[in-house]
């Protein structure tokens, strides 16, 4: 009778924990999602710490890799979470809601307020130029304009200023020209596009 009992009492516990419901996403996922996107927001926008100051270690590169990683985790982990409540117990939870629309209201901010342009903080690399023309083989070297980090300036003898865009990779040089006499003359596999005015856009790519 005992064992009897015992049998029925354990296939009842096994029963229960066959269909013990899924877990929702909840709010641990919904904290480190609201930080992911915050961290990509920042980044965005430039409002990650600037890379010529103190916090030389805080590389926007490998943070944008990290955010990256971590929100292509946190979305597996949502979507499995997500099926196994909506399609195996068949039920709906308030959870699932709240980390795509983080994500979602995220994504409108970025299309619906793009950061700065040039265009926008043109007449700030405009002051810098001015200056830097005067004095021809001149340079000025890491500081910021707007979002824009900028490696370094230059001016030429023939007048023209480069801007050095601090985003450069590799062998590939990208930034600014101020050039009024004209379209400017590139250094090995160069393009530049006329932006208005004086102004041009330009990338480079060294050859060895």
């Amino acid at each position: 009778m005992r064992s009897g009992k015992a049998r029925e009492a354990r296939g009842s516990a096994d029963a229960q924990s066959v269909h013990r419901p899924a877990k929702a996403p909840g709010p641990i996922l919904l904290v480190l999602t609201t930080v992911t996107v915050a961290v990509w927001l920042c980044l965005h926008y430039n409002f990650w710490p600037s890379p010529f100051g103190r916090h030389t270690w805080a590389d926007p590169l490998l943070a944008a890799l990290a955010a990256v990683a971590t929100f292509v985790v946190l979305a597996t982990v949502w979507a499995i979470k997500t099926l196994y409540v909506v399609g195996q117990d068949q039920r709906w939870s308030w959870w699932i809601l709240p980390a795509p629309v983080v994500v979602a209201a995220a994504a409108a901010s970025m299309i619906l307020a793009p950061p700065p342009t040039f265009s926008d903080v043109r007449d700030e690399f405009e002051v810098v130029a001015r200056e830097l023309s005067d004095t021809p083989e001149s340079s000025v070297e890491k500081f910021e304009i707007g979002p824009f980090d900028i490696r370094s300036a230059r001016s030429t003898s023939s007048g023209s200023v480069y801007f050095f865009d601090n985003d450069s990779m590799f062998n590939t040089t990208s930034g600014w020209v101020y050039s009024p006499d004209g379209r400017p003359s590139g250094f090995d596999d160069s393009t530049a596009t006329h932006l208005d005015g004086p102004w041009y856009q330009f990338k480079t790519v060294w050859r060895d």
